[in-house]
């Protein structure tokens, strides 16, 4: 995938700015209609064409954001990029990562396939809950709302290693099931902030490092709870951060500030370079 050059990208940008104030007339249309009840047929009508318009509009406008601030970093950072904004995971691929308790609805998009350094790696955004429908009443319950990366590693890293932070409510398997399998390491905050399991303890101390545990208290003070699950060569991440879409931003009633949006993106993206990184220098010790 090639990057955008500069007038490419100005152009996308002027692109959003476009839609987002498309999105402003819209909505100015709705306002328009309240007062016009008065006059039912006219009032309901202006209502109805302005709430779709204000909806066609701000899908067109995600889909401008994430052309002008994703595609292009994506493709300067990575190599074999394939960025689906919406697709993502299947539900069975979300059960397979066993990170989270998995309710009757699951929604994922902004699937990003890609490699760095020679790891392959997928990502998506993912929302995982329970809704229960009674006579008068539907009940939702979010287990889960952020992100879920897979990474694929060239070699056998552990047999089996699952982290949660002690903010990780919604897990696949419970704390009764996993009791026996519970390793205690060095810091004592780090036991206090993190549960972790294995039956095989040596495979916890050979990838919970002191720069492990650093890097999974940055994480898990960026995002309300994480997961992690470590199998052979592949590596199953969960950043649960509800309300928080990571390639996606609420512009439709501001400017766009260019240089926020770009920073945003790219911290995202500099996450996963850094935990690859951390990884494979991992293998060389």
């Amino acid at each position: 995938m090639d990057s955008m050059n500069g007038d490419s990208f100005g152009d996308a940008v002027a692109r959003l700015q476009e839609g987002r104030n498309n999105v402003a007339k819209s909505m100015r249309l709705v306002f328009i209609g309240v007062p016009c009840l008065l006059i039912p047929p006219l009032g309901i009508a202006l209502i109805l064409i302005g709430a779709t318009k204000v909806s066609k509009a701000k899908n067109e406008l995600k889909g401008l954001y994430k052309d002008a601030f994703v595609r292009e970093p994506l493709a300067r950072n990575f190599q074999n990029v394939i960025y689906e904004p919406t697709k993502g995971f299947s539900k069975d691929a979300v059960a397979a990562f066993q990170l989270c308790e998995m309710g009757n609805r699951m929604y994922s998009e902004d699937y990003i396939r890609a490699s760095y350094a020679g790891v392959g790696f997928e990502a998506a955004e993912v929302t995982v809950s329970q809704v229960e429908k009674t006579d008068d009443r539907t009940y939702t319950k979010i287990y889960f709302e952020g992100r879920m990366m897979l990474f694929h590693f060239p070699d056998k890293l552990v047999s089996s290693v699952l982290v949660y932070s002690s903010k990780f409510k919604h897990r696949a398997f419970s704390q009764r099931e996993l009791k026996k399998d519970r390793v205690e390491l060095e810091g004592t905050q780090f036991n206090k902030d993190f549960d972790v399991y294995s039956p095989v303890p040596h495979d916890v101390f050979y990838l919970i490092t002191p720069h492990m545990m650093e890097r999974l208290q940055a994480l898990a003070g960026q995002y309300e709870s994480i997961a992690m699950r470590v199998s052979g060569n592949t590596i199953m991440l969960a950043f649960n951060q509800p309300g928080v879409d990571a390639f996606d931003s609420n512009v439709a009633m501001g400017n766009v500030d260019v240089d926020r949006e770009m920073a945003k993106v790219q911290g995202e993206i500099d996450d996963i370079k850094a935990f690859i990184s951390m990884i494979l220098n991992l293998k060389e010790q």
